[in-house]
């Protein structure tokens, strides 16, 4: 009879790690339950294994809105830099022509100060009362000094502490002059003190002054001058703004597989016209400045100057032959004078003069019959002849008075020229560089407005 089969023996439990079927189980880690038991209470909950990466665009956008702020600020930032800086040339500009004014009004101060001693000393010549016309000369000199001294104070406020100083000097002066016509109509020879006095004390310590603030306006206008032909920060934002634009393109160019982006073209060429024009009527209105810095501007210094020596020269000349015999001192003044009015006109040689004005042998030829007439009088009174040399000084035909009268009349016509072509040429440049700062601003800002649409119509296509 056979034997029952034995029965199967267990089979062992699975193997951490595997399944019954052979397959691994997952790895079960250090203080988890088991698989089908609760969790306890206060168990921290593992960190889920972060996956592969996937390559995506999400941020995209994010970045795109950003560059196009950026480089949108950076056009705006070309923009107002470069208005204001086109504006402040402008302004420049029209500061160095009151400058100009300033110095002109200083030296006519000057000039007709030594008119007025001139008109002054010769009628001394004459003894009671002086010729009419030469007193009411002296009175319309004396009456422009005071208005161009208030005219003056107004317009430039730094030299109002100087000019007040003025004042009192040349209310001073009159006053003397004053008392030595008195003295003078009574035949007195103090008259002739109180004449010298006066002169002296005018050349002493009002024409000093006016020598300071001539000095101090004239480098204004050079100040100026320069300020107004400054453009550096002008191109400098200009250059970041177009290098802003082209790092732009390439990144985006970059990213959305594009090579261009209508805005980004749109904007640089907006910035590069805007450049363009900006720099070009900036460095007009700059060598524009220059020009008239070097030869309306000196022309007009250089013919006051020679007006002001003129009038000083005519002056020495009646002072001379008041001393009677003590001319020496004076003479030296008049040859003083002679050649720096000499140095003046060779200067003016060099400058082109403007339309209107005639030329240089206009002022000259006159003031050469001048010298000529002082040498025939100074030779006449180192003869002795006295009343002879008064007589041609004080109205004798082709005599010192009457061909001063004829450099007086050319000098001021030739001066009014320059001076009027001066303004004229300094004030052009100021309507083109408003046009610029006016194109420059809306151009940059339009710039900005491209960028941002330029970088919006990409920005859509990944939203």
């Amino acid at each position: 009879m056979s034997q029952p089969a034995a029965a199967a023996a267990p089979a062992p439990p699975p193997r951490a790690g595997s399944t019954a079927y052979g397959v691994p189980a997952p790895a079960v880690p250090s203080g988890a339950p088991a698989p089908g038991q609760a969790r306890p209470t206060g168990m921290p909950v593992p960190a889920p294994t972060p996956g592969p990466t996937t390559r995506s665009g999400a941020d995209t956008p994010t970045l795109m809105r950003r560059i196009s702020l950026l480089v949108a600020t950076v056009c705006t930032v070309f923009a107002v830099v470069g208005g204001v800086t086109l504006v402040d040339n402008r302004t420049a500009l029209g500061r160095a022509g009151a400058n100009v004014t300033q110095v002109v009004t200083v030296q006519s101060i000057y000039g007709d100060l030594l008119r007025a001693d001139a008109n002054a000393t010769n009628a001394f010549l004459v003894g009671g009362l002086e010729n009419a016309a030469q007193r009411a000369d002296y009175e319309a000199a004396m009456g422009r000094v005071s208005e161009a001294i208030a005219a003056a104070a107004a317009a430039q406020p730094a030299d109002a502490t100087a000019l007040a100083a003025l004042n009192g000097l040349v209310t001073d002066y009159a006053a003397g002059i004053e008392s030595a016509r008195a003295y003078n109509r009574e035949g007195l020879p103090v008259g002739a003190q109180y004449l010298k006095v006066a002169s002296t004390t005018l050349r002493g310590q009002a024409l000093p002054i006016l020598d300071n603030l001539i000095t101090a306006n004239r480098d204004r206008v050079g100040g100026e001058i320069d300020d107004a032909g400054s453009s550096w920060p002008l191109l400098v934002t200009g250059l970041l703004a177009l290098g802003a634009l082209a790092w732009a393109s390439v990144w985006l160019a970059g990213r959305t597989r594009r090579r261009l982006n209508s805005g980004l073209v749109l904007a640089a060429a907006a910035v590069v016209a805007a450049l363009v024009t900006g720099t070009a009527f900036a460095m007009s209105a700059a060598s524009t400045a220059q020009q008239v810095r070097n030869n309306r501007v000196q022309g007009a210094l250089s013919l006051t100057a020679i007006r002001s020596a003129a009038y000083d020269a005519r002056s020495n000349e009646s002072l001379g032959l008041i001393a009677r015999g003590q001319a020496a001192p004076y003479e030296a003044q008049v040859k003083l004078r002679q050649t720096q009015i000499s140095a003046d006109f060779e200067r003016l040689g060099r400058l082109t003069w403007p339309a209107g004005s005639g030329t240089l042998n206009d002022v000259t030829n006159p003031w050469s019959a001048y010298v000529e007439a002082h040498k025939l009088a100074r030779s006449l009174d180192d003869k002795g002849d006295w009343d002879g040399a008064v007589a041609a000084v004080t109205g004798a035909a082709g005599g010192p008075t009457v061909t001063f009268s004829a450099f007086d009349k050319a000098s001021a016509a030739a001066l009014g020229q320059f001076d009027q072509s001066l303004q004229q040429e300094i004030n052009a440049p100021q309507g083109q560089l408003a046009f610029a700062a006016f194109a420059t601003a809306l151009l940059g800002l339009g710039a900005a407005a491209a960028t941002r649409r330029g970088f919006a119509a990409r920005t859509k296509e990944y939203e």
